[in-house]
C-alpha cells in the first residue's frame, strides 16, 4: 500500500513542516517551473494559492474570490493534491457545471496538465451523480411499456461497459428517466448487483488517492446521507475525504438548501404510476387474482394519478403564470388536494405491502420495494409541504419544498469542525455567504483579474435616465453589433425581442430561446457583428475577441423575491438588519460582477461595459456598485467615444 505522504514534492513530518514546505514549493512552481513551460507569472494566482495553502494547513474555511483569468483552478489544485497526500485521504473538488468538470479532469484538462508538467502523477477520479448511469433492471423492463425510442436505448444498455449517459447524449430526459438509477431502487437485493454500473463507478471513485472531482449536488447528497448510510452498514456516496474545494461557490447556498428538500415532478409521477399499472396488468394475465390486479391498475393507481393531477393543477392555478419560483400557498384547494393525494398514496402503499408479502423471496419483491420507496419519498415531500417551517414553490412544472432553515454546513449531522473548505469563485460576498451557511469563523482572500482593466475597458453610463431599449439600440449602432445584452426576466426578453426586431438593425440579433444555448453561443462567437440577448448568459459565457466587444446591462440584477430570497430577508429582519442591505444588495453584486466578467477574457481584449441603470447613484451604497465594475476603467457618456475605443484603441 502506498504511503501518500511519501509522494509529497517536499519533506514534511508534521503540520508545521507541511505548511512551510507547501508555501516554498508553490513559490518554486509558480515563479520558476510553470513559466519554464510557457505559463505567465500571475501575482493574483500566486497570492490565492498561498492563502488556500494556509487555510488547508490550518483546517479553516476560506472564501477566495479571484477574477476571471486568474487561474483559480491551478491555485487550488496544487495545494489540494499536497494536502491529500499529507492527510492520506483525497480532496473533493465540487463544481456546479459539467463544463468546469471537463476543464478539470478531461484528457487535456488542468489536472492532466499539472500532472504532466510537474511530474506529480496525480490520481484524480470523476464521481458522477448515480442518476447519470443506467439501471440494467429498469432498462430490461423497457419492453413492458415500450416508450418512443426504447429499442435503441435498450440495445445500448445491453452492450455498454460504463452505462454512462454521456455515451447517449441525445436521449431525451423523459426516456432517460425510465432507465436511469434512482434512490428508490433496492440495490442490496438486486440480482444484477455484481454488474451494476453505479456500483462499478463508485468502486473506481473509491480508489482515488489525490482528488475526487464531482458536482455540488452529489457532494451535498453525500454529506446529508453519510452518517445514516454508515449507521445502516452502507457505503457513503463518496469515499472519506480530507478537505473540500467548492468551485463556482456562489451557487452552493441554494444547492445546499435544495438538497435538503424534495421535488414532485409531474412527469416523474406519471412515469412511476405507469410502471406500477403496467406491473399490475402483467400480473393480471392468466392469474387467479386477475380482478385484484385489474383493480390495482385501474382503480387504486388511477386514484393516485387523478389526485396528483388535481394537486399540481391546483398549485398551478394558485400561483399564477409568472416566471421563476412561485410560492405555493398553504390554504384552500391546495391543502385539500394535498390531503387527497396523501390518502390515495397511502391506499396504494397498503396494496403494495400486501403484494410484497405475496411475493416474498421472489424476484418481483425487488420491483415492489422500488415502487414503495418512491412513494415514500412522495409522502415525505407532502409531509414537508404541510409543515410551516418549509418553503414550497412551483418552478416550471415541478413542485419544490425545502426546509425554511437549512442545516449549517458544519455541525453534528454535516461537516466536522476542522475539515477545511475552500470556497472559490470570481464573485463572492463572504460575509453574506458565511451568514447563509452559518459559518462563524472563516478566512477571506480577494484578488482582481490579471488584466489591465483601466486600459482594456471603458464604462458607458448615460448622462441622464432614458428608455433602456432605446439606449440599447444606440449602443448597438455605435458598436456595430458585437454586443451581449444581459436581462433580468423573460418579460424583459420579450420586450427587447419586440423592440429590437422592429428597430430594423442590420446586424443579426440572437434571442435566447430561439435555439439550444451552446449552439447560440457558437453562432455568436463566429458571427463577429451579431448581438446576443438573453437572461441566463450572466455566467458561463467565454467569448474572447471582437465578437463580444460590449456588455449591456440595462437594469441592475437585483434578485426576484422568490421563496428563498424572501426567507433570507425575513431572517435578516429578525436579526434587526435591513433586508435590502443584508440580502438583495449582496445577491445583486454577485450577479453584476458575473455579468461584467463576460467582457474581458484575455490580455488582448478591449471592450465597453454599458450600465444603463442610474438609480444606484441616488443611494448611499453607490460605491459598492462602483467597486463591482472594472477597476480603474474610465466612465463616459459619449457614444462616439465608445465606438472609437473598440475600433482603434484610443481613449
Amino acid at each position: 500500500m502506498r504511503l501518500s505522504w511519501t509522494n509529497l514534492p517536499f519533506k514534511a513530518r508534521n503540520r508545521a513542516e507541511f505548511s512551510q514546505g507547501l508555501t516554498n514549493w508553490l513559490g518554486q512552481v509558480f515563479y520558476e517551473q510553470l513559466p519554464g513551460h510557457g505559463y505567465e507569472v500571475r501575482e493574483e494566482q500566486i497570492y490565492t494559492a498561498f492563502r488556500m495553502a494556509r487555510a488547508l494547513a490550518e483546517g479553516q474555511p476560506l472564501f477566495a474570490e479571484a477574477g476571471s483569468g486568474t487561474g483559480k483552478t491551478f491555485a487550488y489544485l496544487l495545494p489540494a493534491v499536497c494536502y491529500a497526500r499529507f492527510q492520506g485521504r483525497p480532496v473533493v473538488v465540487a463544481t456546479s457545471s459539467k463544463v468546469l468538470q471537463a476543464q478539470l479532469i478531461g484528457p487535456q484538462g488542468d489536472i492532466q496538465a499539472l500532472s504532466r508538467l510537474l511530474g506529480l502523477g496525480i490520481d484524480a477520479r470523476l464521481a458522477t451523480e448515480p442518476g447519470e448511469y443506467v439501471c440494467r433492471r429498469k432498462a430490461d423492463a423497457l419492453f413492458l411499456h415500450r416508450p418512443k425510442g426504447w429499442k435503441a436505448l435498450h440495445s445500448w444498455a445491453r452492450k455498454t461497459k460504463t452505462g454512462a449517459r454521456s455515451e447517449v447524449p441525445r436521449t431525451p430526459d423523459e426516456l432517460w428517466d425510465q432507465v436511469s438509477w434512482d434512490p428508490s431502487l433496492p440495490c442490496d437485493a438486486c440480482r444484477m448487483r455484481a454488474t451494476c454500473h453505479v456500483s462499478a463507478a463508485r468502486q473506481r471513485c473509491r480508489a482515488a488517492t489525490d482528488l475526487i472531482v464531482t458536482d455540488h449536488r452529489l457532494f451535498a447528497a453525500d454529506l446529508l446521507t453519510r452518517a445514516e448510510r454508515l449507521a445502516t452498514g452502507h457505503l457513503p456516496l463518496l469515499p472519506a475525504y480530507s478537505a473540500v474545494v467548492l468551485d463556482e461557490a456562489h451557487h452552493w447556498p441554494e444547492t445546499w438548501q435544495r438538497a435538503q428538500g424534495h421535488v414532485v415532478s409531474r412527469r416523474r409521477l406519471a412515469q412511476t404510476l405507469d410502471l406500477i399499472a403496467g406491473y399490475a396488468r402483467k400480473r393480471a394475465r392468466g392469474s387467479s387474482l386477475q380482478r385484484r390486479y385489474e383493480r390495482l391498475a385501474d382503480v387504486v393507481v388511477a386514484q393516485v394519478r387523478e389526485a396528483g393531477r388535481r394537486l399540481l393543477d391546483s398549485v398551478a392555478a394558485a400561483v399564477g403564470p409568472e416566471e421563476g419560483k412561485r410560492t405555493i400557498p398553504r390554504a384552500g384547494s391546495v391543502m385539500e388536494a394535498v390531503d387527497g393525494l396523501v390518502t390515495a398514496v397511502e391506499q396504494l402503499q397498503d396494496e403494495l405491502a400486501t403484494e410484497e408479502t405475496m411475493n416474498e423471496g421472489l424476484e418481483s419483491e425487488v420491483t415492489i420495494r422500488a415502487y414503495q420507496a418512491w412513494l415514500d419519498d412522495l409522502l415525505a415531500a407532502l409531509s414537508m409541504l404541510r409543515e410551516p417551517d418549509s418553503l414550497p414553490w412551483l418552478e416550471g412544472e415541478d413542485m419544490w419544498v425545502v426546509p425554511r432553515r437549512p442545516l449549517p454546513l458544519y455541525g453534528e449531522q454535516t461537516l466536522s469542525t476542522g475539515t477545511p473548505v475552500l470556497f472559490s469563485s470570481a464573485t463572492l460576498e463572504p460575509a453574506y455567504m458565511a451568514r447563509v451557511l452559518q459559518i462563524n469563523r472563516y478566512g477571506t482572500s480577494r484578488v482582481g483579474v490579471p488584466f489591465n482593466l483601466a486600459e482594456q475597458v471603458l464604462v458607458y453610463r448615460p448622462a441622464e435616465e432614458a428608455d433602456d431599449v432605446a439606449e440599447t439600440v444606440k449602443i448597438i449602432e455605435a458598436m456595430r453589433g458585437r454586443a451581449l445584452v444581459l436581462l433580468n426576466s423573460r418579460a424583459d426578453l420579450e420586450r427587447y425581442r419586440r423592440s429590437l426586431t422592429s428597430a430594423g438593425l442590420p446586424w443579426r440579433i440572437l434571442f435566447e430561446g430561439d435555439g439550444e444555448r451552446g449552439a447560440m453561443l457558437t453562432q455568436f462567437r463566429k458571427d463577429a457583428s451579431s448581438v446576443l440577448v438573453g437572461v441566463t448568459f450572466w455566467e458561463g459565457v467565454d467569448v474572447p475577441g471582437e465578437s463580444l466587444s460590449c456588455v449591456v446591462i440595462p437594469r441592475l440584477p437585483f434578485p426576484a423575491h422568490d421563496p428563498l430570497i424572501r426567507e433570507r430577508r425575513e431572517q435578516a429582519q429578525a436579526r434587526g438588519e435591513d433586508p435590502f442591505l443584508a440580502v438583495d444588495l449582496p445577491e445583486m453584486l454577485i450577479r453584476l460582477k458575473q455579468g461584467a466578467g463576460r467582457l474581458i477574457r484575455t490580455a488582448q481584449d478591449r471592450g465597453v461595459l454599458a450600465l444603463l441603470d442610474l438609480s444606484y447613484l441616488r443611494h448611499p451604497w453607490r460605491d459598492l456598485v462602483a467597486d463591482a465594475l472594472p477597476e480603474g476603467a474610465e466612465v463616459t457618456a459619449d457614444l462616439q467615444r465608445i465606438a472609437a475605443f473598440c475600433r482603434d484603441g484610443r481613449r
